[in-house]
């Protein structure tokens, strides 16, 4: 079951979970005759089906689902064509619907299937180079990282074609997704990997926390890059995957970005399975090339209706840990700040880590972020004091920590320090993500009026 189920997509997740995914085209004509292919080696095969995440996802939900009650998973491709035979293959893929017939914008599924096979041959590559010993795991992952957004696309949702103009525009997809559905797509993946109990990295790669793992890092990174490399890397991320991605393969960025030209070009040799045009080779090192021509920025409108439910929620809840969760949620939508962290206080006291985030789930750097208390420098004042802090009018922004500066942007943000009772459990920041998307006064007031309530003692 979903850890959030008061989130607001909890429910559609439950519903989503249950859907008859499609096949693509190439994959019914591939595997139409098992006898032609009883000679190919099970990797070629694993291959052929981590073309098509919807494929992918009935083969690694049947062969575990022949498996309910023993101890091990099926969590790569071709250990699951292996357990359920080419004859299984066959007969699944037979029984699926096809996209031209099952969604209406069959192309946008399409396209959105390519990116995820990408993404998927970027994780592998980097898993080579790390010398990872499940790299077939790891490819399911990033495959189905974009689980939610399918989803939404098979289901027809009708506020998709918001979406998918904002995206069009290079919108981050957390923006493009929060203003278009009031939820990230990324929260929704995460929800339906729950409900439908698929494999342990799969499901925890859409907890941007998890990023602080190298190999969960690598699945965001990678989903991410490829995002990038479909909108030829002019977009508002500049070479941060890159420099993540390099970081996790002990490589200079100039040689992965070489690598990856190898990707696209094996990348292209499927892509009429998509029914798209061949990706051009360079297309990563375009992100050296100038500054991005698309930097859109979305702000959250502030919602009075949800602040106000969510401040009498927060009073009324005793655990401490929903607490947060809906904290972070109500400073979101209610006060529409577009980034909300918190970051855990050691039980030593003398450092912060990043431990429940919304809206970076594209930006995976804040997730595995951590600072020690004697480098917040003015900072650390709200920790003891408790009186939350505006950084950019309070704290001139040429004060804070360099790494912070960095991670942040620069940009202006409120930080504050959430307790529980007498207990201080760690500190929040929230901004608008963007020096275009001011903060205000009456946002200030009301994040106030939110840790407040967040911290107020059980029963209290």
């Amino acid at each position: 079951m979903s850890r959030d189920e008061d989130a607001p997509y909890s429910a559609q997740a439950r519903t989503l979970s249950r859907l008859d995914w499609p096949v693509l085209e190439a994959s019914a004509s591939t595997f139409d005759d098992p006898d032609a292919l009883a000679t190919r080696p099970l990797r070629e095969l694993a291959q052929y089906a981590e073309r098509d995440p919807g494929l992918a996802l009935r083969l690694i939900q049947q062969a575990n689902g022949s498996r309910r009650g023993l101890r091990h998973e099926v969590h790569a491709l071709a250990d699951a064509i292996g357990m359920l035979g080419l004859q299984g293959v066959h007969r699944i893929v037979r029984e699926a619907p096809r996209v031209a017939d099952a969604v209406r914008r069959a192309q946008a599924y399409r396209d959105l299937a390519a990116q995820s096979r990408l993404a998927a041959l970027i994780a592998v590559e980097v898993a080579g180079l790390r010398h990872d010993s499940e790299p077939g795991e790891v490819a399911l992952a990033a495959l189905l990282n974009q689980l939610g957004f399918l989803a939404l696309l098979i289901a027809d949702e009708p506020r998709l074609d918001r979406l998918l103009v904002m995206l069009e525009l290079n919108a981050l997809p957390d923006e493009a997704s929060y203003v278009a559905l009031g939820y990230a797509t990324d929260d929704l993946s995460r929800a339906m990997t729950e409900q439908m109990a698929l494999p342990e990295l799969l499901t925890g790669t859409q907890r941007a926390v998890n990023a602080m793992h190298p190999r969960a890092l690598e699945v965001m990174a990678s989903s991410a890059l490829a995002w990038q490399i479909l909108r030829g890397m002019d977009t508002a991320r500049g070479d941060r995957d890159l420099q993540l991605l390099a970081r996790l393969a002990g490589q200079n960025e100039k040689v992965l970005v070489d690598r990856l030209d190898g990707v696209i070009e094996r990348f292209n040799q499927d892509a009429a399975v998509y029914r798209r045009s061949p990706l051009e080779r360079g297309i990563p090192g375009r992100v050296w090339i100038g500054a991005p021509r698309h930097q859109t920025p979305l702000g959250l409108l502030p919602r009075q209706d949800i602040l106000d439910e969510g401040l009498a929620a927060l009073r009324a809840e005793v655990d401490p840990v929903r607490r947060i969760r809906r904290m972070l949620r109500v400073m979101q939508f209610g006060l529409g700040l577009n980034r909300v962290v918190f970051a855990r206080l050691a039980r030593d006291g003398e450092s912060l880590r990043a431990e429940y985030l919304v809206g970076t789930l594209h930006e995976p750097e804040f997730s595995h972020f951590t600072i020690p208390v004697a480098a917040l420098g003015p900072l650390a004042g709200t920790l003891q004091s408790g009186q939350p802090q505006w950084w950019g009018r309070d704290v001139p922004l040429a004060d804070l920590p360099a790494e912070v500066r960095q991670l942040t942007g620069g940009v202006a943000g409120f930080v504050g320090r959430v307790a529980d009772g007498e207990q201080v459990l760690g500190m929040v920041y929230a901004d608008r993500r963007t020096p275009d998307l001011e903060l205000t006064p009456v946002a200030f007031a009301g994040f106030a009026q939110v840790l407040e309530a967040a911290s107020r003692p059980s029963g209290g």
